[in-house]
């Protein structure tokens, strides 16, 4: 903040120096026949020391102070003396500074053998000497508060945005809180509703199926059960890492597919691959392991819904794109209902394409990609990838 609130005077400042050198050099020039080599020297060091002002300021100013003794050449002595009042901090030395070069002005109005002295031009001298020593003195600490105070409106306008953020920080915080709440009061207790009734089912009802269908849906529901309070833990406690661009990832992941594929109560055919739990998941950053492992559900789910009795691949590789990808692909349905393939049937369940727009949404933010569509031989395929590394999207499509 501070270096681009001094870039105007940077820019500016390019090409001070060659302009005071030129206006000295030219001051010089206007008194060079006149002047005795001595005199000529002087000049000439006193426009060669404006070069380096910036760097020592009051060593340049005391340089050129003999030179306002003569009352000739004044660009050097009077450059310096802004320098000095825009760099130094102290307002004392800068002070000093000033009453010097007002008596080295002054000096030039000491009588001399050709001009007698009178009240006038002593008076005219005093005014002189003082104009030449207050002008640049106010201009360069006119030129140093404005330096400071674009510095301190900088550091105003981060705090405001750094209180913003905070601000924001703790309005999402807030909302997870609510979210929690409304999921603790509602959803889990609607899903601990089902458990109950899917277990008095389990232990009523007459036909195996029956009862293998309300088991299926106690362990599904004991299982939401569990995600949500895990959830809500999260949504609790989670830690804003907005400035990482991490968050904490809840629930489980690749490690707990074979248990998905296994109770889902589908003809699931699971090919993890490399990508077992005791083998490289353990490189497998956490939020891609849950993305997986949400894709697949997902896509479960669907079958379930609309494809009911279908045969389902499943299948995780990992390629030389240095990434996971996630296949599932379903037959065309064999069972009633789900979604029309074009006879006329229609879906049963509501369907509204939320789980998987979330999950493409979820594969960008990490950096991937995810399609899903009909196959041409009246299938369903879900094709996802999840980059392993920071190194942003893979170009390829899935």
């Amino acid at each position: 903040m501070a270096a681009s609130a001094e870039a105007p005077a940077g820019r500016f400042g390019r090409f001070a120096t060659p302009a005071l050198v030129a206006l000295s050099t030219v001051e010089v020039l206007t008194v060079w026949s006149d002047s005795s080599r001595n005199e000529l020297l002087l000049y000439t060091a006193s426009v060669l020391a404006l070069l380096v002002r910036r760097r020592w300021p009051l060593a340049v100013l005391l340089a050129t102070l003999p030179v306002a003794t003569t009352g000739y050449v004044l660009f050097p002595p009077m450059a310096a003396m802004y320098q000095v009042a825009r760099d130094v901090r102290d307002g004392r030395t800068v002070g000093g500074c000033a009453v010097l070069l007002s008596v080295a002005s002054l000096l030039a109005w000491r009588p001399s053998e050709f001009e007698r002295w009178t009240y006038e031009l002593g008076l005219v001298g005093v005014l002189s000497a003082a104009l030449m020593s207050a002008g640049p003195s106010a201009l360069g600490r006119l030129a140093r508060s404005r330096r400071e105070l674009a510095v301190r409106v900088a550091e105003l306008v981060e705090s405001q945005a750094r209180e913003r953020e905070l601000t924001a920080r703790a309005v999402a915080a807030e909302e997870r809180a609510r979210l929690a709440r409304d999921m603790h009061d509602t959803v889990s207790y609607k899903v601990s509703l089902i458990a109950v009734q899917a277990g008095a089912l389990e232990r009523t009802a007459g036909e195996a199926r029956s009862r293998e269908a309300a088991t299926v849906m106690r362990e599904l529901a004991a299982g939401t059960l569990a995600e949500l309070r895990d959830l809500i833990g999260v949504l609790r406690d989670a830690r804003d890492t907005s400035s990482s661009g991490q968050g904490r990832e809840a629930g489980p992941g690749l490690a707990e597919l074979p248990g998905l594929v296994r109770d889902s109560g589908l003809d699931v055919a699971l090919d993890m691959g490399g990508c077992a739990s005791s083998g490289p998941e353990a490189s497998t950053p956490e939020a891609v392991s849950r993305a997986a492992y949400l894709t697949v559900q997902e896509a479960l789910t669907n079958v379930r819904k609309h494809a009911p009795g279908a045969a389902v691949t499943v299948s995780l590789t990992r390629g030389e794109e240095a990434g996971l990808r996630v296949t599932v692909r379903n037959e065309p349905r064999t069972g009633p209902g789900g979604r029309s393939h074009g006879d006329g049937e229609t879906s049963l369940w509501p369907d509204g394409g939320n789980g998987l727009r979330g999950l493409t949404e979820r594969a960008r933010q990490l950096g991937g990609t995810l399609r899903a569509g009909p196959d041409p031989d009246g299938g369903f395929s879900v094709r996802a990838f999840f980059p392993t590394t920071a190194d942003g999207p893979d170009p390829r499509q899935p």
